[in-house]
């Protein structure tokens, strides 16, 4: 077999990683290959993917190729006979004129880019994470629909449920996710010992407040969230906004959930570390109370999942799906929860998604504590670590609910579904059969 990962910005190693290094271990014809072609400057800048910058595989070394743009792809399939492409988004007709068959890879809400609203593929397979998100890919075409019409204010294509899931019935297998199953590979008192963190002081890990990823489109956001009170109080008074008085009274702000959240980490003797993204630079505030500030150093291994096997917590905002990052390392998770209004989230993404309705990615007891803001600032500090127990039962509940498995074999799901389109062609992918 002879497969290649398109490499199109370099954090999809975190996805394709441990599927690289499982191709190399069974001793496939593995190759990488990188668009060039992508911005190195703007917001996706930082995540240039460089064909000199590797990551080391336990199995071996992948051939690299690096191409600029989908013409160049083209050249490059009809000069490189292969299998399989293994991709995150959809294939354009001329780079499918190869012989090579296309398996695409969902990454939560993205799964919406390997197929259109009306039900259209150019994948011959496509990897669902579980049986909850195989359900919800209509749901994640209405979003991505509505945020396609919105710089435009067109109206949103309609999506045509029934032919999306017999596109899936055909296509589709469920594989989990296989960025997780990069984490029996890491080893926490290593982890310690490179980053200088006390082999057994408990570790918070802090994801904080996008602060530039979200669109400043509400009075909380402008005036409330990062500001300071002076600034807060004034614009509160200038604008009538009465309603944002407790806000101010209370420190209901990213300000306040930083003082919380270092409050919290002094009564349990915790060290505060923050996982930052290049995109969502890190406020002084923060960083002056943190004790270890990183980065996304690397991401095979990818740093978030390092710093969650050394924690006894994770706080995060925003409703961040690393969420199911932590369930699956086995670390419990409070979820600080602004309103959708105050965030300023579109009500298709908080139909289902975007929200801490019981039971959901968000507020799942025993597994995420979902928080109020206000309910968070004032009393997370005075709380305890035994206060958010992770429970077994529940967990594994929400892992196979929004992860799939738990066994660490999602990255031979996708080979075996990858080998069984060049095996089979005529049969696609699995079929529903999958999803028993």
């Amino acid at each position: 077999m002879k497969v290649a990962f398109l490499i199109e910005r370099s954090n999809f190693y975190r996805l394709f990683g441990p599927i690289v290094d499982r191709a190399l271990a069974r001793g496939w014809q593995t190759e990488c290959w990188y668009d060039c072609g992508q911005p190195r400057t703007g917001p996706k800048g930082s995540l240039f993917p460089d064909p000199d910058a590797l990551p080391a595989f336990r199995h071996g070394r992948p051939t690299v190729r690096a191409y600029r743009g989908s013409t160049e792809l083209v050249a490059l399939l009809a000069a490189t006979p292969l299998d399989v492409v293994i991709s995150m988004r959809r294939p354009t007709d001329a780079e499918r004129a190869s012989r090579a068959r296309w398996f695409g890879l969902q990454y939560t809400l993205d799964v919406g880019e390997l197929l259109d609203p009306s039900g259209a593929t150019r994948h011959d397979g496509i990897g669902i994470h579980s049986a909850y998100w195989w359900d919800r890919v209509p749901d994640c075409l209405r979003i991505l629909a509505h945020n396609r019409a919105l710089p435009t204010r067109s109206v949103p294509e309609p999506v045509d449920d029934a032919a999306v899931n017999e596109t899936l019935r055909r296509r589709a297998t469920i594989v989990g996710i296989p960025e997780l199953d990069q984490c029996q590979g890491i080893d926490p008192v290593t982890v310690r010992r490179r980053l200088g963190l006390d082999p057994v002081r408990p570790v918070v890990l802090y994801v904080p407040f996008q602060l530039r990823s979200i669109p400043p489109r509400t009075f909380w956001l402008r005036h409330i969230n990062r500001r300071g009170r002076l600034w807060q109080q004034t614009a509160v008074w200038l604008s009538g906004q009465r309603r944002y008085q407790p806000y101010v009274n209370g420190h209901w702000s990213d300000r306040g959930v930083v003082e919380a959240v270092r409050g919290f980490c002094d009564a349990n003797s915790a060290a505060l570390v923050v996982k930052t993204r290049d995109k969502d630079p890190v406020p002084r505030y923060l960083a002056r109370c943190a004790d270890r500030v990183l980065d996304d150093e690397t991401y095979y291994p990818a740093r978030i999942l390092e710093l969650l096997r050394i924690s006894a917590l994770c706080v995060v905002t925003c409703l961040s799906t690393v969420t199911y990052e932590a369930a699956y390392v086995g670390v419990p998770s409070v979820c600080v929860a602004p309103s959708g209004d105050d965030l300023g989230f579109y009500p298709i993404w908080r139909e289902w998604f975007l929200n801490t309705e019981p039971g959901g990615s968000f507020n799942f007891p025993g597994v995420v504590y979902a928080r109020g803001l206000g309910e968070f600032v004032g009393g997370f500090a005075k709380s305890r670590l035994a206060d958010y127990p992770l429970e077994l039962a529940m967990r594994a509940q929400y892992v196979e609910k929004f992860v799939g498995f738990d066994d660490g074999k999602s990255s031979d799901r996708v080979l075996d579904a990858a080998q069984s389109l060049v095996e089979t062609p005529a049969a696609g992918a699995q079929s529903a059969e999958g999803r028993a």
